[in-house]
């Protein structure tokens, strides 16, 4: 079904992670039919479920307003880059990103990996095995089905508002794994969201109590997603419960635990490291003990271009670098030097973001939980939460909350600030200006700016999301907005 994904990379991505031969042989037209428990269970495993493969056409890491461009970048972006025109559309923060011609890896990947979710739904009952296992198959594909839902709103509809959310468009929900259907009807926001939430509210107390692979969904990992969504939509008090839930069932978890960077970068003398350094430092997403569900983006940034003498694709801006106190080992992360040890005319982030997570790490539960704790008034619970995060982070004696952070509002903000810092390099913080566009606390940001030279391009509202990609809008022409 062109208008939505290619349909023939999904069923050999199906086939393959069958291993039987008999998973194809008597499809009904537009299905594929596992037979067994176990069938249903190796499609999970596929690696089309791990592996986003999304690279550089990530563009919601080229919005991110923490980057600063030099004149010679475009040039840079063009030679290092499969997608130049698009990036470049996205660095100036145009509505229309993708090329005529250029299908949106983020649409497909999402809607390949929904067509086997819905096809473990849809069947798993019937499937010869055990009851309880069918059960926890079922409540996993539910909620990996939501999340990737979920995952599409952040890139092609407008953030969760209550006052516009009924008459937003989002994306299809799309609930068959059916290669025959032609058309789907779009979700509203409201739809979308309430749809999302639901599903995951049912499925998550079905999911299994704890499993080992980091691509597979079990309760804690649940409650975090079904906590991730309520804390974009600005439910703070709605993610509180999720969250704290999946804080408590992680404790001791001995798949999923913060690395300790006084521990690790004790051999390096907790100074500024060599770039290579870096890159040998930070774990690939899916052997990082900090990784909770694997959903990962290998960008390979361009990591080795300050160390040629030549010009990286974009730097972080100084007022990034600054949030990061001498103290705190992730500055350690961002180079200021190039290979001849000459200072580059801004620091320079990208190694962090050469593997991208998709899905949820550890942090990002200890930071949201701790952000909805201080705006539901819980602060000496915020401040203990921050406190546990950052003895991980920080020299010892320096993870306690500085005495310039007195009130709620100040806590708040501290939560964000801490947020990117955590993520910096990223995109993460994209994600951080949608959720905080209308909050009164955070009004401060705006412009959102990317500068280009002396150019300085603005982050208008209306592209908090990217338009549909025009290979998506041939085969659905009613979606064609005015």
């Amino acid at each position: 079904m062109r208008n939505l994904f290619y349909v023939l990379n999904i069923l050999i991505g199906m086939f393959l992670v069958s291993g039987c031969d008999h998973f194809l042989d008597e499809a009904p037209r537009g299905n594929a039919i596992a037979e067994t428990v176990e069938d249903y269970d190796k499609m999970f495993n596929a690696s089309t479920i791990m592996n986003m493969s999304i690279a550089d056409s990530y563009y919601a890491y080229w919005k991110n307003d923490e980057l600063i461009f030099t004149e010679d970048c475009y040039s840079t972006v063009v030679q290092m880059t499969s997608y130049p025109t698009s990036i470049k559309a996205a660095i100036e923060y145009q509505y229309h990103i993708y090329r005529e011609d250029e299908n949106s890896l983020e649409w497909e990947k999402c809607y390949n990996q929904i067509y086997i979710f819905n096809a473990i739904i849809n069947g798993i009952m019937q499937a010869q095995g055990d009851e309880t296992e069918k059960g926890y198959l079922l409540a996993e594909a539910r909620v990996s089905r939501a999340y990737m839902h979920f995952l599409l709103a952040q890139w092609f509809a407008m953030p969760y508002n209550e006052t516009t959310a009924e008459t937003e468009w989002a994306i299809p929900i799309v609930k068959e794994a059916n290669t025959q259907t032609k058309k789907y009807d779009r979700a509203t926001v409201k739809e979308l969201y309430s749809w999302i939430i639901s599903e995951m509210e049912e499925a998550c107390p079905l999911l299994k109590k704890r499993e080992e692979h980091r691509m597979r969904c079990y309760q804690a990992t649940g409650y975090a997603l079904l906590g991730k969504v309520y804390f974009q939509m600005g439910k703070y008090e709605k993610a509180l419960e999720p969250l704290r839930t999946a804080y408590e069932l992680l404790q001791g978890d001995p798949n999923v635990y913060l690395t300790d960077h006084k521990v690790k970068q004790a051999s390096y003398g907790y100074k500024e490291m060599g770039m290579f350094d870096i890159m040998s430092y930070i774990p690939f997403v899916y052997n990082d003990n900090e990784t909770l569900y694997c959903k990962y983006n290998p960008t390979m940034r361009n990591y080795y271009l300050p160390y040629y003498d030549m010009a990286p694709t974009d730097y972080l801006k100084p007022e990034i670098y600054q949030l990061f106190d001498e103290e705190d080992l992730r500055r350690n992360l961002i180079s200021t030097k190039n290979a001849m040890g000459e200072p580059l005319p801004y620091p320079y982030s990208g190694a962090l973001g050469a593997y991208m997570n998709l899905g949820c790490a550890l942090p990002e539960v200890y930071l949201m939980l701790a952000e909805c704790e201080a705006r539901a008034g819980s602060e000496s619970e915020s401040r203990r939460v921050l406190e546990e995060f950052r003895s991980y982070r920080l020299l010892s004696g320096f993870e306690v909350i500085p005495q310039s952070v007195q009130t709620k509002n100040d806590l708040i903000r501290f939560c964000v600030d801490e947020q990117t810092q955590e993520f910096v390099g990223t995109g993460y913080r994209y994600y951080n200006v949608r959720r905080l566009w209308n909050d009164p606390l955070f009004q401060d940001w705006k412009p959102i700016t990317h500068t280009v030279g002396s150019q300085v391009y603005i982050l208008e509202e209306t592209q908090l999301k990217t338009a549909y990609p025009e290979t998506v809008l041939i085969w659905n022409e009613e979606w064609r907005e005015s």
